[in-house]
């Protein structure tokens, strides 16, 4: 399958298609519990994976042919996922069942605080703290969880769940905000930092050729984030402030499938390198791609719950929102990391992309080229 474009449209079909199958054959109150818990534990797995190794750590495992390669990633991201969705459902979730709110709002929660590590921060400080992107990348996987647990303690209050069945008063951290805001505000975040890398950073990418001290770690992490949460918070305004967007529903038909239509763009169709426009303007057209993408896939996701399972939309419960949430974040969007970087879309490649290792994926960027080349 010569043409880059239709396989990657082609492997989306797929993917989506066996993700809804997936969903649709289990009960709804499993996927928004269990089935989110698992699959959520083992994504910041594939990040540091597939992003800040870019499949290209272990050599053993980056060495081998297809599929042999995607399953060896694949068994690894498994069991490393498990382990973190076992011990996070006995401290964090009381190992009550099915898992109450607050252990699947960490995870989701943990996926943000891991991309920032990773794109934003670009792993520093960790790959100055070790040379060996392994024990790098171990490090920042590891505190990722720490900082997420340290902000999910100061920051997410459950006590607006008081006298519901699923609330326990010595599992709420008590935090500083109402939990739905600062989860919600850090998935409208990844949208916009996913949307900066369709950018290539720019302006930020052009501010560190005049002015070289941007390309560099921390600098460009503080600028980055200054820019993504102005822009978050502006997404947040609009629609929450201007359109009074209800909060889950923002959470859903915005901000997820805003994530929805780049991961397409990003992870399946990599990219689309042969668009080749000067930025800002290649931003602009991902970016409208990538809109159109998430449109259809809101829209498909909403239709296939309702027509399956009738789920009403909305207060008290958001059966409805959280099921196109549960099934977009925790299954649709770690296939498509696991078919597209793991398995290199196998079967859909030829054999002379199957046998050859790939070296580590590096952002095209000049900022985070600078920031390697110092270290």
């Amino acid at each position: 399958m010569s043409n880059p474009i239709f396989k990657g449209l082609t492997a989306t079909f797929i993917v989506v298609t066996l993700s809804l199958l997936f969903c649709l054959a289990i009960p709804p109150e499993w996927l928004m519990g269990w089935g989110t818990l698992f699959p959520v534990a083992m994504v910041p797995a594939q990040i540091v994976i597939s992003l800040f190794w870019g499949c290209g750590y272990p050599k053993q495992c980056a060495q081998l042919s297809q599929p042999r390669k995607g399953i060896a990633y694949l068994f690894s991201t498994l069991i490393v996922g498990s382990l973190v969705a076992w011990v996070s459902w006995r401290t964090i979730g009381g190992g009550i069942s099915p898992p109450p709110p607050f252990v699947n709002m960490y995870l989701i929660f943990s996926v943000a605080v891991t991309l920032w590590l990773v794109v934003v921060f670009q792993g520093w400080p960790f790959n100055r703290l070790s040379s060996n992107s392994g024990v790098a990348g171990a490090l920042l996987w590891l505190w990722a969880y720490l900082f997420t647990y340290a902000l999910f303690r100061s920051l997410f209050d459950f006590s607006f769940l008081k006298g519901a069945p699923v609330y326990v008063a010595a599992l709420d951290p008590g935090g500083v905000f109402m939990a739905w805001l600062p989860l919600v505000f850090s998935i409208t975040s990844v949208m916009v930092l996913l949307t900066f890398v369709l950018f290539d950073f720019w302006p930020i990418q052009a501010l560190a050729g005049r002015f070289p001290i941007f390309g560099k770690q921390p600098y460009f992490a503080a600028l980055s984030g200054i820019l993504i949460a102005f822009v978050t918070n502006g997404v947040w305004g609009f629609f929450v402030g201007t359109l009074d967007m209800n909060l889950v529903r923002f959470l859903v038909k915005v901000s997820v499938s805003g994530i929805f239509g780049i991961f397409v763009v990003l992870v399946m169709l990599d990219g689309l390198p042969s668009i080749n426009f000067r930025q800002p303007w290649r931003g602009i057209f991902l970016s409208g791609i990538a809109s159109i993408l998430a449109i259809a896939g809101y829209t498909l996701y909403e239709f296939v719950a309702l027509s399956r399972f009738a789920l009403p939309a909305g207060q008290p419960g958001y059966l409805l929102e959280l099921w196109i949430a549960s099934a977009m974040l925790a299954i649709t969007f770690p296939a498509m990391v696991t078919f597209a970087k793991y398995f290199d879309c196998w079967p859909l490649l030829g054999n002379e992309r199957i046998l050859q290792p790939i070296e580590p994926e590096i952002p095209d960027n000049s900022a985070y080229r600078a920031s390697v080349e110092e270290q």
